[in-house]
């Protein structure tokens, strides 16, 4: 197995939760010609790139390696046989993720390009996500929109800013990702208040909270992360985490966040899995 590591620098912070704008990630290819892809968030619960890395050479990868290796291994046996993964599969349209550094000359090239839905990763300043909103919202009228604060609010303050939101745009909001970190209880009341809600149970899947068919709650899936659940509530919404967005062609609502970053293309080659690192 050989690797490549790879580093990717945004415009601006990209959640919530990450402040560091540098990404970095490694390429993966198999002894069988395939390619996966291992793009790390320690803040959002993953291990390091460095920890997954030295658990693939080890031969016990941890969650993301052993995604990766299963991507490389369907992407090997497509090259095998000269198909497209693609081939028959119809990938829903995206929604286009905006984030904090997005010009307004970038809106309206994405418009043009159809795109109907947002996602924005907003800010636990209140007043600045609500500004934020009221901003992009106003510049296309049409479009509807999903937040994600990353669980960087508690429950009184996420139901404070879907009380100040105006009915115009309450009404253009498909959900609010992860307002404030899961409980029944909490995410009960939000749900009472009219809160549109999406889960997003990041990587720990030892310790995934116990969710009711009860509660409406839409449920984020990342291929990279996890094989695909059974559903017990809504339909999900699948986005990418640097994966193959073909295993996320049989998802069920259309708007997922299915455009991938892509890595930088360097000199450097791919180098076996097995050399120390440099």
């Amino acid at each position: 197995m050989f690797y490549h590591e790879y580093s990717l620098t945004a415009c601006g912070p990209l959640n919530a939760r990450a402040a560091e704008v540098c990404r970095k990630g490694a390429l993966i290819k198999t002894d069988e010609g395939g390619y996966g892809c291992i793009q790390p968030w320690p803040e959002l619960g993953d291990a390091t790139l460095q920890e997954e890395l030295d658990a693939l050479r080890k031969g016990s990868p941890l969650p993301l390696g052993i995604r990766a290796l299963e991507c490389a291994r369907t992407d090997g046996e497509a090259r095998a046989k000269g198909a497209s993964l693609f081939d028959g599969l119809h990938i829903p349209a995206s929604h286009a993720t905006l984030p904090s550094c997005v010009s307004p000359a970038t809106i309206r090239i994405m418009e043009s390009k159809g795109f109907k839905a947002g996602k924005i990763k907003a800010s636990p300043n209140l007043a600045a996500a609500l500004e934020r909103l009221t901003m992009l919202a106003s510049m296309v009228p049409a479009w509807r929109w999903r937040l994600d604060f990353n669980g960087c609010l508690n429950e009184n303050d996420a139901l404070k800013f879907w009380k100040s939101l105006p009915h115009h745009l309450k009404t253009r909001i498909d959900f609010i990702e992860d307002p404030c970190p899961f409980s029944v209880q909490s995410w009960e009341r939000l749900v009472d208040a009219g809160m549109p809600l999406a889960l997003d149970m990041g990587s720990d899947s030892e310790h995934q909270p116990a969710i009711s068919s009860d509660l409406p709650i839409i449920r984020i899936v990342k291929p990279a992360r996890e094989a695909t659940p059974e559903y017990l509530y809504e339909p999900p919404v699948f986005t990418t985490v640097m994966d193959h967005p073909w295993e996320a062609a049989l998802g069920r609502l259309p708007g997922g966040g299915l455009l991938p970053q892509r890595p930088a293309h360097g000199n450097s080659p791919l180098r076996p899995l097995h050399a120390p690192p440099v």
